[in-house]
């Protein structure tokens, strides 16, 4: 897999938690078909590029969108 193919994925992913704001690693799976590793690959390189922050929830990890705000200057 190489790096183009995990942010390719990320893209995929981070659209899906635009539209649903938090979505659990599984249900990820479930919604993408992805395998794990690629899942995990993806939220790691969004949670890198501070698109998304991961948390746990009942035992289950979830992603959650990060909506940025610009400032503005008055």
């Amino acid at each position: 897999m190489t790096k183009n193919e995990v942010i390719s994925e990320a893209s995929q992913i981070w659209l899906l938690l635009s539209e649903r704001k938090i979505l659990s690693v599984q249900r990820i799976e479930e919604m993408t078909h992805y395998r794990e590793a690629l899942v995990c690959l993806a939220l790691g390189w969004l949670v890198k590029e501070n698109k998304i922050r991961l948390f746990e929830e009942e035992g289950m990890i979830h992603a959650e969108i990060i909506i940025s705000i610009p400032e503005v200057y008055y």
